[in-house]
């Protein structure tokens, strides 16, 4: 648990004033609240006898009142009303910061989160699902979290300064029927080391139920056009039913476990005000205890009922909270794939020549190399093209250049200068980058291609558009470049995604462009089109392509040919087509292609 309570400093210590406002206003606030019921057994003790009950507090309050000539009953009165007004408003203060730290704490929470996530590489994303992620950023902070790590805490500091004082005051009063009402405090903490252990289990299945029911909820509203394609809406329906059946099931199992502990914690206590009834009652009958005594005893055990449950809602809420810890500290704590060097310096480098020396990748979960012992170089200014068969490294070799992993063996340079030597974002705001399936955003079209870069000029935006051979198609849509695409893109084609990948990575003028096979879904004429006015761009700039294009081949400076991860091959085109080498043959088949579309 302490280590949950350290996670929970890191952002405490952002807001010393509001922790320091909680942790001395309320022993005061609660000093001046268990002091109220004292006013009624002196009014009624008073009452009763004609004369001022034999205690010293009473006295004090009498004798202020007598010098602004008040009887005793009105000093008692008001001085019940003040007790309860400075209560009140002390409460407000304490809670009105509870509240804000409990909304402040929340927007923390999920921002770090959220923020950490971002840093992560391909490894993370392929262990934690896009629903797992949503659950634990929102359900787990939101409706688990955010309201223990104030409020819950506070609320026990409270509630165990209540118990304290209040008990104090009970003493006083009657020192065994203290006894009888602190009875059941020993069963309650029975209870709870009993119900631990099964509270967590039960909650953190039902995080992991709920994280699986967002799952499919995700994988099916991305995939509808293949559910809808091939008629398997019912399927999906089954699959959701069924994670609905066992998501509700395991609501039910945790919240029938916080009930019965609840109830328990509640009807222990209520026992006890029956027994203080019944031998308070029995006290004053026989002259031993005073009615206004047993009045402000009631009112105090009664009292012990509310703090003794936010204690048991504290113990309760705690194991569900530190679940929801542990799956916030679970995302933190996987390592990122890529890290940002302590020495790495910040440049206005230019691209320049990029040395591949004796690279290779691979994931520590699989037994081969991805990349294996590749050597190579790409001139700055020169256009080079990978091929090769689906699998073979091409898509994770050019990930190396932009940092998106880590080489695991051999070293990339630039200019002769290692490739961590640099801060990512000088890195990576040299580089235009389209991967293969391009990744657009519910937002409009100039936003998907700016994303965010405002410095970038309406000019260059429009160059880019054009030279993407988007510039006629945006013209047709409602609003133009202004219009809504649609959850990733939904409302435009297969072709139109990938030249606004194409504008996305151009717009920021970069001094290496890689184009993961980014034309596979346009029609010939318009990728005719596109690669003619690329051709006119490139001489400016470092290019590397994936490609299967006969035409972009030809007029490519370099071609590198790979096979599981290595490079068995290299050439210009020409000399590799004469030497009737694999490349030839792979050509020659792209050419068929091409002759038959």
């Amino acid at each position: 648990m302490l280590d949950k309570f350290k996670w929970l400093w890191q952002y405490y210590k952002k807001h010393l004033g509001v922790l320091a406002v909680l942790i001395f206003l309320t022993p005061i606030q609660v000093v001046f609240q268990v002091s109220i019921p004292r006013m009624i057994d002196f009014t009624i003790d008073y009452m009763n006898e004609q004369r001022i009950p034999d205690d010293a507090f009473a006295e004090f309050l009498a004798n202020i009142g007598a010098k602004f000539s008040l009887t005793p009953e009105i000093s008692f009165g008001f001085s019940f009303i003040i007790l309860g007004l400075i209560a009140s408003v002390l409460y407000l203060i304490v809670q009105g910061h509870r509240a804000w730290m409990n909304v402040k704490l929340e927007w923390m929470f999920r921002q770090e989160s959220f923020n950490s996530t971002t840093t992560k590489g391909p490894d993370f994303f392929n262990k934690y699902r896009t629903g797992d992620l949503v659950t634990r950023m929102t359900d787990d902070v939101a409706e688990k979290l955010s309201w223990f790590a104030c409020s819950g805490i506070f609320r026990l500091y409270e509630a165990l300064l209540m118990v304290g004082f209040t008990i104090s005051m009970m003493i006083t009063i009657g020192p065994v029927m203290t006894m009888w009402a602190v009875g059941p405090l020993p069963i309650l903490i029975v209870i709870f080391f009993i119900s631990a252990s099964v509270l967590e289990k039960r909650y953190d299945y039902l995080q992991g139920r709920i994280s699986k029911f967002n799952d499919i909820l995700e994988a099916c509203f991305s995939g509808i056009r293949v559910v809808k394609a091939y008629v398997r809406e019912k399927a999906q329906k089954e699959k959701f039913e069924k994670s609905a059946v066992k998501r509700r099931q395991a609501e039910i199992d945790a919240v029938k476990m916080h009930a019965v502990i609840e109830s328990l914690y509640m009807y222990i206590w209520q026992f006890s005000i029956l027994v203080i009834l019944i031998a308070g009652g029995y006290a004053v009958m026989n002259s031993q205890l005073s009615q206004g005594k047993l009045g402000s005893f009631i009112f105090y055990t009664v009292w012990l009922v509310f703090p003794m449950f936010d204690i048991g809602q504290f113990l309760v809420k705690s194991r569900q909270s530190a679940v929801s810890i542990n799956r916030l500290m679970e995302l933190e704590n996987m390592p990122q794939l890529v890290q940002e060097n302590s020495d790495a310096v910040v440049s206005d480098m230019l691209m320049d020549d990029i040395q591949f020396k004796n690279v290779s990748f691979t994931f520590p979960e699989l037994s081969h190399s991805i990349i294996n012992d590749v050597t190579l170089t790409i001139k700055k200014g020169t256009t080079i093209a990978l091929v090769g068969k689906v699998g073979a490294g091409k898509s994770w070799f050019i990930n190396l250049i932009p940092r998106l992993v880590e080489p695991t063996g051999g070293e990339i340079t630039i200019g002769g200068h290692e490739l961590k030597k640099f801060t990512l974002a000088d890195l990576r705001k040299t580089i235009g980058y389209v991967p293969q399936e391009p990744i657009l955003f519910s937002d409009s079209i100039r936003n998907n291609i700016l994303m965010g870069r405002t410095e970038v000029s309406d000019e260059i935006l429009n160059w880019a558009i054009e030279v993407s051979q988007l510039k006629e198609e945006i013209e047709t849509f409602p609003k133009g470049i202004h219009t809504f695409i649609g959850t990733r893109g939904m409302s435009i084609s297969g072709g139109q995604k990938q030249r606004l990948g194409l504008a996305r990575a151009l717009v920021g003028k970069p001094d290496l462009l890689i184009l993961d096979d980014c034309t596979s879904a346009l029609d010939s004429k318009t990728e005719t089109a596109l690669w003619d006015r690329l051709h006119e761009v490139l001489p400016e700039m470092t290019a590397i392509l994936i490609t299967h294009r006969p035409d972009t081949l030809e007029k490519t400076d370099m071609i590198y040919l790979f096979e599981e991860g290595k490079v068995i091959e290299k050439g210009v085109h020409n000399e590799l087509i004469v030497a009737d080498s694999r490349y030839s043959k792979i050509y020659k088949r792209y050419k068929l292609e091409e002759a038959v579309k």
